[in-house]
């Protein structure tokens, strides 16, 4: 069960404490956070959830906030939450209204997050960002790189992944059995 107030719902900021210690409205973190589309954000994580079963679940902006703070800083799961609850730029980002000094919720719940949200969503919040940043007033074909007249378009190469925590390493162990062989044929080689 998701429990999520509308970014633009209108509230009473004066009784707010982290809205009292007067943060500078140039900060990258509150103009990223009026920038981004939170609602339809949310819209799309909503969909992984049960709207009536379970118990009631961590607020989406503060787990899809996270996410963008943990790979915007290319930090670890226990270090973003350790920076959000240092940083109160972070945690007006988040939508929280009062100062928190204690992690939102436990580390280990990023890789629940990944799992029940799947690629798919974390492709979607990608594709709404992309659609977000065109401009309304030319079309999207101006956006993308000019092709010369009368040459083939460039193929893509594959997928990009957003997660990067989860990244293929293509990467070869001194206990790999593969390498000992391969040491023993060019030793071979060697001495003939």
């Amino acid at each position: 069960m998701i429990d999520y107030t509308s970014q633009y719902q209108t509230q009473f900021e004066e009784f707010s404490n982290l809205c009292q210690l007067q943060l500078d409205p140039g900060n990258r973190w509150i103009q990223l956070g009026h920038l981004l589309p939170w609602d339809h954000m949310v819209t799309i994580y909503r969909k992984k959830f049960s709207p009536h079963l379970g118990a009631p679940a961590i607020d989406p902006r503060w787990v899809i906030g996270a996410f963008i703070i943990k790979h915007k800083l290319t930090l670890s799961d226990e270090e973003t939450l350790q920076s959000i609850s240092e940083n109160p730029y972070m945690q007006f980002f988040l939508g929280l209204k009062t100062y928190h000094p204690e992690p939102l919720f436990a580390p280990s719940l990023f890789v629940e997050f990944r799992k029940k949200l799947g690629e798919q969503t974390f492709e979607s919040f990608s594709k709404r960002l992309i659609q977000m940043t065109e401009s309304p007033k030319r079309p999207s074909e101006l956006s993308r790189p000019q092709i010369a007249q009368g040459e083939p378009p460039i193929p893509t190469k594959g997928k990009l992944k957003i997660d990067t925590t989860v990244a293929d390493q293509y990467i070869r162990y001194p206990n790999d059995l593969s390498l000992v062989n391969e040491a023993r044929v060019k030793t071979e080689q060697i001495g003939r």
